[in-house]
């Protein structure tokens, strides 16, 4: 009986060797990733700073600048190494990690997307005001207008124009209203001025104000411009705060 019961010692020990020997692997492991997922904590952070630092030194009136330094920034990310699998699963700080690295690139990304919006938007925004701007008194002066020449080849030429620049710029999305809004005042001083020139060579009398038309479309287009702003101001704020 002593060689059954020493081979079964054996084994036991044998087993219980095993077990301590992957304890210790299982432990090294979540160690190993621990530390992983801690170093990568930390170069998110610093790469956070330096996005928040770069978006702080561009010009905040250029919105090219603004999105030239974002890309710059967010092209190289920090990489979060592999680690054991057992690791992966059961160190806190790596869990962290992967979690970290899903959402780290997201604001910046929103706010690079934003930038480009409002890009257009910017220049869409400018052609409207400068139809907006447009005042016939500039072309036909302000006192009883006796000859449809002036009216002929310069009040409406210049709407004409103006409509037709502004026509011609991209629309941002969801402004198709708004562009119309515009467009129409325009064509509203266009029409009525065509109606004039025709008045004063009939010998009649005819007066048309565009005030109304002008108003409401440069109050949308200001209430739009309001929104853009905001919207960018709201993702570079999200931005810099990460850091």
């Amino acid at each position: 009986m002593v060689l059954p019961v020493l081979i079964t010692l054996l084994v036991g020990a044998a087993v219980g060797g095993l077990v301590v020997v992957q304890n210790q692997r299982q432990t090294d492991q979540v160690a190993e990733a621990e530390a992983v997922g801690l170093d990568y904590l930390s170069a998110a952070g610093r790469f956070r700073v330096r996005v928040a630092k770069a978006i702080k030194a561009a010009d905040s009136t250029k919105l090219d600048e603004i999105k030239r330094a974002v890309d710059t920034k967010i092209a190289k990310p920090p990489k979060l190494p592999s680690a054991p699998k057992y690791g992966r699963q059961n160190a806190s700080a790596y869990r962290e990690a992967l979690d970290v690295r899903s959402t780290l690139l997201g604001p910046y990304q929103k706010l690079s997307a934003k930038l480009k919006e409002a890009k257009v938007a910017e220049r869409f925004i400018a052609a409207a005001r400068k139809v907006l701007e447009l005042r016939a008194t500039d072309f036909v002066g302000s006192s009883v207008i006796t000859s449809s020449g002036p009216v002929r080849s310069e009040l409406i030429p210049a709407f004409v124009n103006a409509r037709d620049t502004f026509g011609a710029v991209p629309v941002p999305k969801g402004q198709k209203k708004l562009a119309a809004t515009v467009r129409d005042a325009a064509q509203y001083v266009i029409n009525q001025a065509t109606t004039l020139a025709e008045k004063i060579d009939a010998r009649q009398s005819f007066s048309f104000s565009y005030s109304e038309q002008f108003q409401a479309a440069a109050d949308a287009l200001n209430d739009y411009a309001t929104t853009v702003e905001g919207d960018v101001t709201e993702a570079v704020n999200t931005a810099i705060g990460l850091a």
